[in-house]
């Protein structure tokens, strides 16, 4: 039985449903639609996945439709039907060499790869019905063509603004058709990037709503004092480190790298793959604030002898903790500690997101820091040279440059008094 309450955002929500309700709607002899296409009534959901729907509205207050509305679904590309219904062949190949490296060479799993495939193939669909034409490539070779060109992707947006409903399935639509022509602009297939700016032309940058909200300072302040060791230290995983719920508790000695080489800042680093969206999630996270705190945790588990170097370990020492018992944890301390947000206790996700606000107002500053790269490598595209060009060691060190004055300044009297 899927244990719901383990899922951290939509996109395992997402997950799930592709890859355990579809099935089922597929082999459920009552229900005679096309599971890529149509989505099962509330009835047959809630009957089939109760958990499932009711996590959705405690988690994340959203019912099943607007759920479906917010993570894209549907529709999705059936397996018998793979054409594109655009009448250009040049277009179809360049859709298809980028999906074939997605799979091929980044490691996409079909999950991803089919629902870019469909964001896709409504976009190349509403280009062609809106423009009358189904050549996407011809005017990316014509910098003379770009004025027009960029107007009629916004004008395929301006239809599809009225039919994808909520940001968050716009800004995936977007990210899809941005990203399919930037590989275009890299293959030597186009001169520029038509989709460059759509989420500022149509006011589309801002967040969603569905996000979990950040613990303020004073929030974690109280949570902190009102804490024990291990809550305190789980609260440090997560709002000093940025770590997800499961990463802090399946945290285990082996992967602290606390004395690096060169004057590096310490770290944990993950196995190749163990991170969620790995192949695009970072190998490791540097460690702000804490390191005296680890290395007495250390101490203290490594007086049971039967220690197997978890540092959240659970009732039997040799396993971790489960998410479970994580969010157990956040329930209890939050009422200790008279913290609710939006009318409920504190969950840790929100510790993480704590960590995360203030990642993304130093991007800019990161990004920044590999923009020289850019420029001598003659790519107009700074994360590019960041991915092909820089090493692991040399990103994480950026990184903490960028974030150390803002993370410890946030944090570090915080956790220093308690920790």
């Amino acid at each position: 039985m899927p244990n719901y309450a383990q899922f951290n955002d939509l996109d395992e929500f997402e997950q799930f449903y592709r890859e355990q309700i579809i099935p089922k709607l597929r082999n459920d002899p009552d229900f005679d639609a096309d599971p890529l296409q149509e989505t099962p009534t509330y009835r047959w959901l809630k009957t089939n996945f109760s958990g499932f729907v009711e996590r959705l509205r405690r988690d994340h207050a959203l019912s099943p439709g607007e759920f479906y509305d917010t993570v894209g679904l549907p529709p999705n590309p059936t397996e018998s039907d793979n054409n594109w219904h655009i009448s250009h062949e040049p277009t179809v190949r360049g859709l298809e060499d980028y999906l074939e490296e997605l799979e091929r060479d980044r490691g996409r799993a079909e999950t991803t790869v089919g629902p870019r495939r469909s964001r896709l193939k409504t976009y190349v669909t509403t280009y062609q019905k809106v423009n009358e034409t189904g050549d996407l490539l011809s005017p990316l070779l014509d910098e003379n063509a770009k004025p027009d060109e960029i107007a009629r992707v916004r004008d395929t947006f301006r239809v599809l603004d009225e039919e994808l409903g909520t940001l968050a399935s716009k800004k995936k639509y977007v990210s899809a058709v941005k990203n399919w022509y930037t590989f275009l602009e890299e293959m030597g297939r186009g001169l520029y990037n038509p989709a460059e700016n759509l989420l500022n032309r149509f006011g589309w940058d801002e967040d969603p709503r569905y996000d979990h909200p950040a613990l303020s300072r004073d929030e974690l302040d109280r949570l902190l004092a009102a804490g024990d060791d291990d809550e305190r230290f789980l609260l440090l995983a997560l709002a000093g480190w940025g770590l997800r719920p499961r990463e802090a508790c399946e945290l285990h000695v082996d992967q602290l790298v606390l004395d690096p080489a060169d004057e590096d800042v310490p770290y944990i680093e993950f196995e190749a793959g163990q991170r969620k969206n790995a192949r695009r999630t970072r190998n490791t996270v540097e460690l702000l604030v804490g390191v005296d705190a680890i290395e007495d945790r250390i101490n203290a588990l490594g007086e049971h002898d039967d220690w197997t170097g978890y540092l959240f370990p659970g009732q039997s020492i040799e396993h971790p903790i489960s998410t479970e018992t994580a969010r157990r944890w956040f329930r209890d301390l939050g009422e200790r500690a008279d913290v609710t947000i939006a009318d409920s206790y504190p969950l840790p996700k929100m510790g993480r997101r704590t960590w995360y606000r203030l990642y993304r107002q130093q991007r800019p500053t990161i990004e920044a820091g590999t923009a020289a790269v850019a420029a001598s490598q003659g790519s107009r595209d700074a994360s590019v040279s960041e991915r092909n060009y820089l090493d692991e060691r040399t990103r994480r060190q950026a990184r903490a440059d960028a974030m150390r004055d803002l993370v410890q300044g946030e944090f570090a009297g915080i956790f220093d008094e308690y920790l």
